[in-house]
């Protein structure tokens, strides 16, 4: 069986690591050392100096809640919302509500970048892909996993609405409700040229050497579009993807028990961050294998980011699995499954910490590479504070 990408790349920072089930200290008790740095602003829809305040009320809140169990009666003003949106599951989108968020998607592909990639040509959209593949190290497999892709599905978010104007609910895709047999038969991959994601494709290509293949996706509202990183390129996916993910010869449907609805309960049984972390990441699990990596094993193709790039320029450097769109459903769905966790009980909400030993703290700052100042991990907390200011319908 070929070495996985995962196994290369993740095998360093996966060693050492304590069992799931041993626990430190919920939040690490120490000052910030640091501010939020202003002193650059990039994106121009974005109020940097607002986010330095909320990330000073964040780690206020949280130091209190840590000296005593118990948070400030009243919000603190930075971290107050004008309006909280409401995110939902795909199917619960009406037609009207997913052919603006399409709309929505293709004008983000044609928006600037201001300055997230070297090339000042490409768009918005590939400037969000390259902040996710710079040093994606960095942020994958570890503490710092979810609250970075939390900013980042967020900043998708609030880019579709400050760019190109859309107002309606910000979606994910809940795929423990299509696992199984018909996976691929899930209303995302309809070829709906108005609402689809498209489905596998049928022209086979690779444009990038090695391992990089796939087949075109060419059809539904995304049908040819060619994203620009590494390098201009159709998007592919690829259903049949390499025995690696492939057991029992079903590709993506033979991993559907690793995001099935008894695989999401298994994380959601979690008692602390580092276990839910462990269980929702497959760190525990062969081939990490899990609730978050399986979807993209399933994908393959830019998707799939890892193994795709095997044999190129870029193997073991960046993923660009930010290239497909149906990307930010799916870490929406990451996200929805962890804000749920964190809403079974208050001191989930501020739990924060890496395995026993480790010095994960709430002061830890996300690297979000040019979307925006670097931010302490505490202000990702909470959904509903500044500047996230979201919540799920359920």
């Amino acid at each position: 069986m070929r070495l996985s990408f995962v196994r290369l790349v993740f095998a360093s920072a996966l060693c050492g690591l304590a069992s799931p089930t041993l626990a430190s200290p919920p939040l690490a008790k120490r000052a910030c050392s640091t501010d939020v740095d202003v002193s650059t602003p990039q994106i121009p829809f974005l109020n940097y100096p607002a986010f330095r305040d909320a990330a000073r009320a964040a780690v206020s809140v949280l130091e209190q809640y840590q000296a005593s169990g118990r948070t400030p009666a009243i919000t603190p003003r930075p971290l107050r919302c004008d309006r909280i949106r409401v995110r939902k599951e795909w199917r619960r989108l009406t037609r009207n509500e997913k052919k603006a968020y399409m709309k929505a998607e293709k004008c983000l592909m044609t928006k600037p970048n201001y300055g997230l990639t070297s090339n000042e040509t490409y768009s918005f959209h590939d400037g969000l892909s390259a902040a996710h593949a710079d040093a994606f190290f960095r942020f994958h497999a570890g503490t710092k996993f979810l609250p970075w892709h939390r900013w980042l599905v967020w900043m998708h978010g609030n880019a579709l609405e400050k760019l190109c104007g859309y107002t309606g609910p910000v979606p994910y895709w809940d795929y423990t409700l299509d696992a199984g047999p018909n996976l691929y038969q899930a209303p995302v991959f309809s070829k709906d040229p108005e609402i689809g994601f498209g489905d596998g494709g049928s022209v086979p290509i690779n444009e990038l050497g090695g391992r990089a293949g796939g087949f075109i996706v060419d059809n539904g509202a995304f049908a040819n579009y060619r994203p620009n990183l590494p390098l201009p390129h159709y998007l592919v996916r690829n259903f049949t993807a390499d025995d690696l993910y492939n057991p029992n010869n079903k590709y993506g449907v033979g991993l559907s028990d690793t995001f099935n609805q008894t695989a999401r309960e298994r994380v959601m049984s979690a008692t602390d961050f580092w276990q839910f972390e462990t269980m929702i990441d497959g760190l525990d699990e062969p081939q990490f294998r899990s609730f978050h990596n399986s979807l993209h094993f399933t994908f393959g193709g830019d998707a799939q980011s890892f193994n795709w790039l095997e044999g190129t320029p870029w193997f073991g450097s960046q993923v660009f699995g930010a290239n497909d769109p149906l990307f930010y459903l799916h870490h929406g769905n990451v996200d929805h499954v962890w804000w749920e966790w964190q809403n079974k009980k208050k001191e989930y909400q501020y739990d924060f910490h890496g395995a026993e030993g480790t010095p994960d703290g709430i002061c830890d700052y996300l690297p979000l590479n040019r979307l925006g100042p670097d931010v302490p991990i505490g202000l990702t907390l909470k959904t509903e504070w500044y500047p996230q200011c979201y919540t799920y319908e359920y």
